[in-house]
């Protein structure tokens, strides 16, 4: 329908079962433990997406952070038995090749390179050795997927395999004598096993990684009609379904007291990262990208955020602290409250709601303390009224209000109102599609975004007069300006990159900077009471994010995770 595509940039989604449902593509996979058991790193496409990355997260699913940085794609991360390096593969030159990092990422170096021929050759899917002296990993150098080994500067390197197969997935036992990979015959895969020197050749009947202490075998396989993770001892007895559900499991690890294995499914229709107890089969999941957040706004002080999740069924409006902890709901009704705004004084917050209406083209304004206690109803209009942005002095608050046409599309003016709901005025009447940002530093002026041409753009609008400027004229579609504090710089959106991204405005100058590059940013900008910082919320593959930055648009880091404060 027409008024929901009119309407979704601004209020987001009314059913967070679209959220929940949608991207098959944000991948959460590849696990590997760090040798005290303490952390993993995986790859993850969260940030952009099809292009994934390394992140690193404590066992406990807590401490989410980005290791590696690059517009292209990094994989298959292995963690150094020392603890002091990750093994990954990358397609950064083009082709596969493999790369060693630290963990707080820095030290990032190349191991292999392409052959004489300069051709696309890759290696993939590295393993180290148990002594953390080589790695073994699979290419196709030599006209074919054979299994190498090398040191772990990239240097001395051997074939190990000859095979009329592909052969791949190298994986090392306990004592770094054997190494066990995958090989395929005809249209089948199995499990091989051959001598760290590159004798002894063998199929092996089952097969798979070996836990650390040597007593049990880990494997992944679809004999019982689905792809499950399976464990074994190491003579083939006691074979065990540990997954045994119809989702699909894959690429699993071993924690290093042999107890756990860290594995990826698609249970929930996205790949999210799981530990499962190996003797009592309790799974844990790690990740989850399942439920939006978005539009963030700092308190008066920069110590905490108000903003909007779907993460209980419906929107709501929480608090947390500036650093993401502390997480925890204000509003519990049965309809959409999402778009909340701090008055100056930072002891209100305005927010539009649904709660007394089952029409998605229907709210009312209301008001609460910063705490969440005595929310009332601020104004009733018919129409949609949202986005109240309370004046810097907090004696007025501008609203834009939306009406359905004809056509099912939603009509957006803005109003003028005084704080306790009087005195109701209204700004535009140029039957222009007007949206509300905010307001210039001084309270003379509102910032907005308007489709004059049919495409967005930024205005400027006299309080006192109603008189509309251009802000910035461009051939893109800009939108959601916001002034920082000392009126120097604005923040806003716009697709003059191909995305929709964040870009800042330098008044002065004219000067344009781009901030941000791969979030689909998707809310106005709240700059932190000094300007050092900005909130925003954006869409990376699917999922809708809080995230903040330095106002450079350097140290972007993402605060919320999705499900935090679940009840």
């Amino acid at each position: 329908m027409r008024l929901a595509l009119v309407v979704c940039f601004f209020i987001l989604s009314a059913n967070p079962a679209a959220a929940q449902t949608a991207p098959e593509r944000f991948l959460n996979i590849n696990p590997s433990w760090s040798p005290d058991g303490t952390r993993l790193v995986f790859q993850s496409e969260r940030e952009r997406e099809g292009r994934p990355q390394l992140y690193i997260i404590n066992a406990d699913g807590s401490g989410l952070r980005r290791l590696t940085y690059n517009g292209i794609g990094d994989t298959h991360a292995d963690w150094s038995p020392r603890g002091d390096r990750i093994v990954f593969d990358s397609t950064r030159d083009g082709a596969f090749h493999l790369y060693t990092i630290r963990p707080d990422g820095t030290g990032e170096k190349r191991l292999t390179h392409r052959g004489e021929a300069a051709g696309l050759m890759f290696a993939r899917h590295p393993s180290w050795s148990p002594d953390g002296r080589r790695i073994a990993f699979d290419s196709d150098r030599d006209g074919n997927e054979e299994i190498y080994v090398m040191d772990a500067d990239g240097s001395n390197v051997k074939r190990l395999t000859a095979t009329p197969g592909s052969d791949s997935h190298a994986s090392w036992t306990p004592d770094g004598k054997q190494i066990v990979f995958s090989s395929n015959e005809g249209a089948a895969r199995s499990a091989w096993i051959v001598n760290a020197d590159g004798t002894g050749l063998r199929k092996l009947t089952e097969g798979g990684r070996y836990s650390p202490d040597g007593k049990r075998i880990a494997f992944n396989s679809a004999r019982g009609g689905n792809l499950d993770v399976y464990v074994m001892d190491r003579d083939g007895s006691n074979l065990r379904n540990l997954t045994n559900d119809t989702a699909t499991s894959y690429e699993l690890d071993w924690s290093p007291d042999s107890r756990q294995i860290a594995y990826y499914n698609n249970s929930t229709g996205r790949y999210e990262l799981y530990v499962i107890d190996v003797d009592s089969g309790k799974q844990r999941r790690l990740t989850n990208s399942a439920f939006d957040n978005a539009w963030p706004q700092w308190d008066r002080e920069g110590k905490n955020i108000v903003f909007a999740s779907t993460r209980n069924d419906d929107w709501e409006l929480y608090t947390m602290a500036a650093d993401g902890s502390a997480q925890r709901r204000l509003t519990f009704s049965p309809g959409r409250d999402a778009q909340p705004a701090f008055t100056a004084d930072g002891t209100k917050i305005f927010f539009p709601s649904a709660r007394d209406y089952d029409a998605a083209n229907r709210a009312d304004l209301y008001s609460m303390r910063s705490d969440g206690t005595q929310q009332r109803r601020f104004l009733a209009a018919p129409g949609f009224n949202g986005v109240a942005v309370p004046s810097p002095d907090g004696r007025s608050i501008a609203l834009q209000r939306g009406v359905a046409n004809e056509q099912g599309a939603m009509q957006w003016d803005l109003y003028l109102v005084h704080a306790e709901g009087k005195n109701e005025r209204r700004l535009t009447r140029n039957g222009w599609s007007t949206r509300l940002a905010s307001w210039t530093p001084d309270g003379k002026r509102l910032a907005v975004w308007a489709d004059p041409g049919g495409r967005d753009q930024l205005f400027l609008i006299d309080v006192a007069t109603a008189r509309v400027e251009p802000l910035l004229r461009s051939e893109a579609s800009d939108s959601s300006p916001s002034f920082s504090h000392d009126g120097r710089f604005v923040a806003f959106t716009s697709t003059r990159g191909g995305g929709r991204d964040l870009y800042r405005l330098e008044l002065a100058s004219q000067t344009v900077t781009r901030l941000t590059e791969g979030i689909e940013v998707s809310s106005p900008a709240s700059w932190s009471p000094d300007d050092s910082r900005i909130l925003l919320s954006g869409r990376s593959a699917g999922v809708e994010e809080v995230y903040v930055m330095n106002a450079d648009g350097s140290d972007l880091r993402r605060v919320t995770r999705g499900t935090e404060g679940i009840r």
